[in-house]
């Protein structure tokens, strides 16, 4: 049975009737296609979900009215930060939307040396719509917290700004593998290229400050493969997907 999720940006009190902003309502009445009477779960962000009834099927303008909150934590034990070299348009967007389906804490945005046409400036311009494509994959993945979206910033200061128990630079030319990460772990960084990947300083400047070299397997994989691939195997080892 498909289970119908929208995220609303505002406070949610049971007992209350909810006018819906017009991208929610279409998503609803011409996307989704929900008729009126259909059970809905909304959440926004804050923890936990709340079951709710469509009172029309205004695709500009529908409401709902929530019917109770239902406590419900669907969170990693394990705390994962993506420092994620800025790509192309729609390989970032899959990168962001993947990373929250499988959970990732926060996503910091950077400008590398590879990250080809694109200056900070620009990059900026594109948070509201990387927030945008979190927000529908908590909606999609079943996620009741946001992970947190960062404007776009330097490597240099991303990099020196984090504090988690390991961090990690994915470098295919390392010696080391994810294996070789200490165990029972609860909260890690990893810094994931753009296309072509990070340049030789780059790795450099990262592992100075304290970040281990690792490679993911014998093959190079695509900047929008890449970090989902080593949150799945993060979240096997030492979060809930095992």
């Amino acid at each position: 049975m498909r289970t119908t999720r929208i995220y609303l940006d505002n406070r949610i009190t049971t007992g209350k009737t909810l006018a819906l902003s017009n991208s929610a309502s279409n998503h609803l009445v011409r996307v989704l296609r929900c008729k009126k009477d259909s059970a809905v779960t909304v959440f926004n962000g804050e923890g936990g979900e709340f079951s709710a009834t469509l009172l029309n099927e205004n695709p500009k303008a529908a409401s709902v009215i929530i019917n109770s909150f239902v406590d419900i934590n669907r969170e990693s034990p394990l705390r994962i930060r993506l420092i994620q070299g800025v790509s192309r348009s729609e390989h970032m967007d899959t990168t962001i939307q993947k990373a929250t389906e499988l959970g990732v804490t926060e996503i910091i945005p950077v400008i590398c040396e590879r990250s080809a046409n694109i200056n900070r400036e620009r990059a900026s311009k594109k948070y509201e719509r990387w927030n945008q494509i979190a927000d529908s994959a908590c909606e999609q993945s079943g996620r009741n917290l946001l992970p947190a979206i960062h404007q776009a910033t330097t490597f240099e200061k991303a990099i020196t700004e984090v504090s988690t128990d390991t961090r990690l630079v994915l470098d295919p030319a390392a010696a080391k593998s994810i294996n070789d990460i200490k165990p029972d772990i609860t909260s890690i960084c990893i810094i994931s290229g753009p296309e072509g990947g990070l340049s030789e300083q780059e790795v450099n400047t990262a592992s100075d400050v304290g970040y281990y070299r690792i490679k993911f397997g014998p093959r190079i994989l695509r900047t929008e493969t890449a970090a989902p691939a080593v949150i799945s195997a993060l979240q096997t080892l030492w979060g809930d997907m095992g």
